[in-house]
């Protein structure tokens, strides 16, 4: 039961009548919407904050849903995307989001350029009216065979600076004092200190103004109507426009400081036709105050005590009695529903190579409750994490519910900061704006018609038309055959009377065919498949803050020793049969072809990376780029008939043609015309022994070909009333490798220079206890451990520590 207490100049009256916008129906309204739509969230973990090329970047996903920002049962799929400097799309994957927890990775090329790359991470669900609050993320790469001079990052050359203007409320009301919030951007997209004067039309100063934080700051203005203001900067002659002064409306003017249990509001009213306006003050869709109040000649000062509210960014908005909002303040509780966690190591000083035991340990309000953890173990000789971006605390009661980029958003809770408060409630006035549709929430549908729905699994969507004509084939079906050596699944779908199926809650992971086999109403196969291979997509505004090309001599530190592992694992590499090792000159490889690929059948003969052939971008057939370049094939044909042999045991005297894969996926020679060249990234070649894996099917030796990460879902071989496609499913499963040094292995001799020591998503608590070990390497450092989660019910927590290694 929510408690307030409000004290009016006036006595408040409350509608005992019905009316259709009032109070009780704008609350309900909104309460109908939001249980019908809950609000989904997605967060991701990182390993670490800056990378260099050829490393794995490791996430952790948290999805979340509703007003308690509890784990999300609903969306399964989340899409996660990987953007270059250039905003271009580099690769993308489906992560399996198991109630809201799930886990995945990029192997990052070794070609990656210096540079700030774009991760995005959504459900479809939240493309529906949440797009412009989707997870975003920059993140830095170093490339580690020298810094790229031709980044995209935006100059800081000029010094143009935006200067943006924010009544509190949202309007200047004629004769109507009001706080005016403003911020300060450089050409970067970054706040920027700034300081100036407000000017009228007369060119008289009527007022100062100095930023406080990040080029944000507050000042104070009593507008009379008709009149125009401006603002210049010091040293500057550019003039900035404050809005226009309106004649009739409301202001707020809110307090919110910590030191008081209730949040202080006045809101001052001029010239509306209305008689009555509708308080509501609200959180994620959850209304947690509503009042009603006739409109006289004086302002209404009220308090609303702070357990009334949810914690996070609430919001007053108020209403005319036709429903139409007139002004909004949104305010922050700060009173994050948290775990305690705490870190103990089994020793205070460990060797070199030995095993570390931690335990982690939540407060006793989770013991009854598991909470999923990660947790990230780096060496600080090469790793450096940024503590002021980003965590589980900040994204999921800050920055998610704000539109736009957040500076530093970890600042805002850090208690060394005794200003902390105010920074956030400026945070708020200048960029914290609902966005809701609120016709929409007031029409009283509470079931929208949405393009995307919530996806319980992955799906495919097509048509069913005629063979002889584009018709669609009403009261056809299709049976659909998913080639999954783990889980093959048969099974029949019926097309509705546009002709249309979609084939739902699908779950297989990598790059897989499906069969679908279409018959019309009469079971005749005189029909065509077609699939939707619409995709989404959508601007991204991305903020570049200026790279600095001039390494660091730690960045460069860590590059060095980075190279040097790639050299040590090149020349520790077991798969080659090598029981010692005598003089070795070590040459460190660019491109690590068996990386750039999920070949699930090992390495061939051949390892042909076509992406750097000039004839890559103009080929219009894969076997264009493999004719006359792999020793033993013969490639011959033109357009779409082709023809091609392996000189093996096998095909020698038969001359027939090599098993053909796709993705790892069997496919016929000619569902290669179906696949642009430009999208193939490499092709093995298994002949002789190599191919005895594929068994009988690779007598004849097998080409194998491996499309570009990020290159689109679907493939197709169509022939008759059978469409085959390989689309891309759920993500696979990647263990973070970490050595075993209790067991005595050929692979332990290496050396042992790790700056990732341990990676582990996928903890959960018992009783209030998560157990994990790992072993050190050969280097004294410190570890750094950071730990952080949730629990089901939305509880977040994290947690920093270190251990010492020692010789």
């Amino acid at each position: 039961m929510f408690r307030f207490v409000v004290f009016f100049y006036f006595l408040l009256t409350y509608n005992l009548y019905s009316q259709q916008f009032d109070a009780g129906y704008i609350s309900k309204s909104v309460t109908n919407h939001f249980d019908s739509n809950p609000i989904e969230k997605v967060y991701l973990d990182f390993n670490k904050s800056n990378y260099i090329s050829g490393e794995v970047l490791w996430f952790k996903l948290y999805s979340t849903a509703g007003y308690l920002n509890q784990l999300s049962p609903l969306s399964k799929i989340v899409y996660v995307e990987f953007y270059n400097p250039y905003n271009e799309l580099i690769d993308n994957v489906k992560i399996f989001s198991d109630n809201g927890i799930g886990s995945g990775y990029f192997q990052l090329s070794n070609e990656l350029e210096t540079g700030s790359y774009l991760i995005k991470a959504y459900t479809k669900w939240m493309l529906n009216d949440r797009k412009d609050f989707i997870f975003k993320k920059e993140v830095k790469v170093f490339n580690l065979f020298g810094v790229s001079q031709d980044s995209l990052e935006v100059s800081d050359e000029g010094h143009r600076i935006s200067l943006s203007f924010m009544p509190e409320g949202g309007k200047l009301i004629d004769g109507v004092e009001t706080n005016v919030a403003f911020k300060a951007i450089g050409e970067d997209g970054y706040g920027i200190d700034v300081s100036g004067k407000v000017f009228d039309e007369n060119e008289n100063v009527i007022g100062e103004f100095t930023s406080n934080h990040l080029g944000m700051g507050v000042f104070s203005i009593k507008p009379v109507r008709g009149a125009n203001y401006y603002a210049r900067l010091v040293d500057s002659n550019e003039r900035y426009e404050l809005p226009n002064v309106e004649e009739a409306g409301i202001a707020i003017t809110l307090l919110n400081i910590p030191q008081l249990n209730d949040v202080r509001y006045k809101i001052d009213i001029k010239n509306l036709s209305s008689e009555r306006i509708h308080i509501l003050s609200h959180c994620r869709g959850l209304p947690t105050y509503v009042a009603s109040s006739d409109i006289n000649s004086k302002p209404i000062i009220g308090l609303i005590a702070k357990d009334n509210f949810l914690p996070g960014i609430n919001y007053i908005t108020i209403f005319n009695d036709k429903g139409l909002p007139l002004a909004e303040r949104a305010f922050f509780i700060n009173d994050i529903p948290s775990i305690n966690l705490s870190i103990k190591s089994d020793k205070e000083l460990y060797g070199l190579r030995e095993k570390v035991q931690l335990k982690l340990y939540t407060d006793s309000t989770a013991l009854d409750v598991p909470m999923y953890l990660s947790l990230s173990a780096t060496s600080n000789n090469d790793v450096l994490l940024d503590f002021e971006e980003d965590n589980i605390v900040t994204y999921l009661y800050l920055s998610s519910d704000i539109n736009g980029h957040i500076e530093k958003p970890a600042n805002y809770f850090n208690g060394a900061y005794e200003d902390a408060w105010k920074r956030l409630d400026l945070l708020m006035m200048t960029q914290a704006w609902s966005n809701y549709n609120w016709d929409y929430i007031l029409s009283g549908n509470s079931s929208p018609d949405y393009i995307h729905k919530i996806e319980q699994g992955l799906s495919i969507k097509g048509k069913l038309t005629s063979d002889l004509s584009d018709k669609a084939s009403v009261n056809g079906y299709v049976n659909y055959f998913v080639q999954d050596s783990n889980n093959n699944v048969f099974d029949r779908v019926e097309v509705n009377e546009q002709g249309e199926f979609e084939i739902l809650d699908l779950f297989f992971t990598d790059k897989k065919a499906v069969v679908l086999t279409g018959f019309n109403k009469r079971d005749k196969p005189y029909v065509r498949v077609q699939l939707d291979t619409s995709n989404i997509q959508f601007q991204t505004d991305r903020v570049y803050k200026y790279f600095d090309h001039n390494l660091t001599n730690f960045q460069r530190k860590s590059i060095k020793n980075t190279l040097e592992r790639k050299e040590i694992d090149a020349a520790y590499n077991f798969d080659n049969n090598f029981e010692t090792l005598d003089e070795v000159t070590i040459t460190a490889d660019r491109i690590t072809k068996q990386e750039k690929v999920n070949n699930l059948y090992g390495k061939g003969d051949v390892s042909f990376d076509v992406t750097d052939l000039e004839i890559s971008e103009s080929a219009q057939h894969p076997l264009e780029l493999i004719r006359g370049r792999i020793a033993g094939v013969r490639v011959s044909g033109s357009a779409i008939s082709w023809s091609v042999e392996i000189r093996g045991p096998g095909s020698i005297n038969s001359s027939t043609q090599p098993l053909i894969l796709v993705d790892n996926v069997e496919v016929p020679l000619d569902f290669l015309n179906s696949i642009p060249a430009s999208q193939i990234e490499m092709v093995e070649v298994y002949k002789g022994a190599s191919a005895a894996i594929f068994g009988v099917s690779g007598a004849n030796g097998v080409l194998s070909f491996f499309t570009k990460p990020g290159s689109s879902d679907f493939t197709y071989y169509d022939k008759g009333n059978v469409l085959t496609a390989i689309l891309q499913g759920y993500q696979s499963n990647k263990e973070f490798y970490s050595p075993d040094y209790s067991v005595k292995v050929k692979g332990n001799i290496k050396p042992d220079k790790r700056a990732q020591i341990l990676w582990e998503p996928m903890i959960k608590t018992k009783k209030g206890l998560g157990e994990v070990s790992f072993y050190t390497t050969d280097e004294p450092m410190d570890i750094t451990l950071y730990v952080e989660g949730m629990t089901q019910d939305g509880k977040v927590g994290r947690v920093l520590d270190t251990i010492k290694v020692r010789k």
